[in-house]
C-alpha cells in the first residue's frame, strides 16, 4: 500500500488501517524511525488515565488509593531534597 506525502510533510492513513486501529481525528500518534523504517504508534485513549497504569508494576497489595501513594512518594522525595 502506498500513500503520498503532502506539503509540510503530511500524510493521510487509509481509512480500513484507522478503523482497525481506532484512529480519529485528533488521535496522537508516536512516531518513530527503526531499523531504516518510519513507526507510527497510536496513543491509547483512557476515560479514566489511571486505567493506563494498571498492572505496570508488582504489587505486594492491591492499592486502594494510588493518588496517596503518589503524594506521600513525592512528599518523601522532596524532604530528601531539603535535608540530605
Amino acid at each position: 500500500m502506498f500513500v503520498e506525502v503532502g506539503k509540510e510533510g503530511r500524510i493521510v492513513l487509509p481509512k480500513d488501517i484507522r478503523d482497525r486501529n481506532e484512529i480519529e481525528e485528533k488521535t496522537r500518534v508516536i512516531v518513530r524511525e527503526r531499523m531504516g523504517e518510519i513507526v507510527l504508534i497510536p496513543v491509547k485513549k483512557y476515560a479514566n488515565p489511571t486505567d493506563a497504569l494498571t498492572g505496570s508494576l508488582p504489587l505486594d497489595e492491591p492499592l486502594n488509593d494510588p493518588k496517596e501513594l503518589a503524594r506521600r512518594h513525592a512528599r518523601e522525595k522532596a524532604i530528601q531534597r531539603l535535608d540530605p
